[in-house]
């Protein structure tokens, strides 16, 4: 079976907890982005919740801000995000950013004088945007909030258009993190992946972020794009450590094919998922062992930056469980009672906001329990988690960790994790999979949701062993949150 798997342990023992994780190295771990996952989510029941409904009692975490710009001039093998393939068509592009502009001050009239500590510019392809679109995008719609706490401003960043002059126009809008998605720099592995680009292009407009006074620069990286050999990763991981500055940050990533990709319908027809990501894992900690030679150190599965570098938006977001008020077609936000998602499509997208409409496709209200968990599970994708920082956002005597000790216990008794009174640490290779091991802590609410949307997952060893194990659970059907 290859399927990804869910875990069934309320009320388990540690023995019971530690045969499921077991059980759980035959499948596949996934890439755990959200919580809960958004195939759990649901369209509203009658009128979408208002933005006073969504934003009500959003007080205790760090609040940030996400802006999605779905525009590309074509789609990567590997994307499945909401993109827009427009080569030329600036008017669909300015009349885009007028819905964003509109979106943000329906939101702005409930909460006047929104304080953001980070903002991320994502896509799509935000550097497409020329420059009188990132001035409108940063005076009409970014400044239109309070920046005065903001401590990181991030813009992604495409070769095939971040030119010189666009790059100049972010930095002098205040933009202090550029992030360029390399994904490889093995030409082979760049044409199979449908990327127009060359090596020589990719390196000429990483020097120019580099030389743009940005004072920190990110690439990401891919291993095992189109079931790339190890000699395609040796290459790109020997151009990346001739690059002089070396890149700041560096976010690695395992292949993740899903639904809505390119490869979903081509590499799924000729090879098997688990091994895929078993090929692609290895690669991934190749790249791994190199960029620690190079001065990394691994602070979350995918992010590796160079001395005190932190992503904050990322850090924020998920080891702090910080709220996210996401605009934009496919944006999915994170306040203190609700997470929701944005229509997907962006011409629904931008129907929905010029006719007035809440662009509200999706939405899972959040209780108490369920809010500590998405903090649990986020938290956990780091190489370490800081149990005081944890614990500080929450009332002195309910020592929220103390739940899942059972959990915990497992995870340490087979030499996942070590503890101590104030860190919960990965061991080391163990950090690579902890899109795996977070699922611990999914509540039975939300891996419920999870079946019905996807098909019936694997049941827990215990269950298949009180049955003589002859139960064969069905495969899950392809959707958002489940992947290669």
């Amino acid at each position: 079976m290859t399927s990804e798997f869910l875990f069934d342990v309320t009320d388990r023992g540690r023995d019971a907890v530690i045969d499921t994780l077991m059980e759980a190295e035959n499948h596949i771990p996934g890439l755990v982005f959200s919580y809960p996952p958004i195939s759990a989510w649901q369209p509203p029941q009658g009128e979408p919740p208002s933005p006073e409904q969504l934003w009500e009692g959003s007080e205790t975490f760090s609040h940030n801000l996400y802006i999605h710009i779905p525009f590309c001039r074509q789609k990567c093998s590997f994307c499945y995000y909401s993109v827009a393939v427009v080569r030329d068509d600036t008017d669909i592009i300015w009349e885009y950013l007028r819905c964003l502009e509109k979106e943000a001050l329906s939101h702005l009239r409930v909460r006047p004088g929104w304080r953001v500590e980070t903002v991320f510019i994502g896509g799509g392809t935000p550097s497409r945007l020329n420059e009188d679109q990132i001035n409108f995008l940063f005076e009409r719609v970014i400044g239109r909030f309070d920046l005065t706490d903001c401590r990181e401003i991030t813009y992604e960043c495409s070769p095939d258009s971040a030119t010189l002059g666009r790059i100049r126009t972010m930095a002098e809008n205040g933009v202090n993190r550029l992030s360029m998605g390399v994904q490889t720099l093995d030409p082979e592995i760049l044409r199979k992946s449908r990327r127009n680009d060359s090596p020589d292009e990719v390196l000429r407009t990483y020097y120019h972020m580099a030389d743009s006074g940005v004072p920190n620069v990110n690439i990401d990286l891919i291993a095992g794009i189109e079931r790339e050999a190890f000699g395609n990763m040796e290459r790109t991981m020997d151009a990346v450590a001739g690059l002089d500055p070396l890149p700041t940050q560096i976010t690695l990533f395992t292949l993740s094919v899903r639904e809505g990709s390119i490869n979903n319908k081509t590499l799924l027809r000729v090879d098997d998922p688990a091994r895929m990501f078993r090929r692609s894992l290895t690669l991934y900690r190749y790249a791994k062992r190199r960029m620690l030679d190079m001065g990394y150190w691994q602070y979350s599965r995918n992010l590796f930056p160079r001395d005190n570098w932190i992503f904050h938006y990322q850090d924020n977001h998920w080891g702090n469980n910080g709220y996210v008020l996401a605009l934009g077609a496919s944006g999915y936000s994170h306040s203190h009672s609700h997470t929701y998602l944005n229509a997907f499509n962006y011409r629904e997208y931008m129907r929905r906001i010029n006719n007035g409409e809440s662009a509200v496709e999706k939405v899972y209200p959040l209780d108490e329990d369920e809010s500590l968990r998405r903090h649990l599970v986020l938290a956990m994708k780091h190489a370490e988690l800081d149990i005081r920082a944890f614990e500080s956002h929450y009332p002195d005597s309910a020592r929220p960790l103390e739940r899942f000790r059972t959990a915990f216990d497992a995870l340490e008794s087979l030499g996942i994790i070590t503890r101590d009174e104030d860190h919960i640490r990965y061991v080391p290779e163990f950090a690579d999979l902890s899109d795996r091991f977070v699922r611990l802590f999914y509540s039975d609410a939300v891996n419920s949701r999870i079946r019905t949307a996807t098909g019936a997952p694997p049941q827990s060893a215990a269950d298949r062993l009180s049955d003589g194990g002859r139960s064969a659970p069905a495969a899950p059907k392809s959707a958002f949150d489940f992947v290669v």
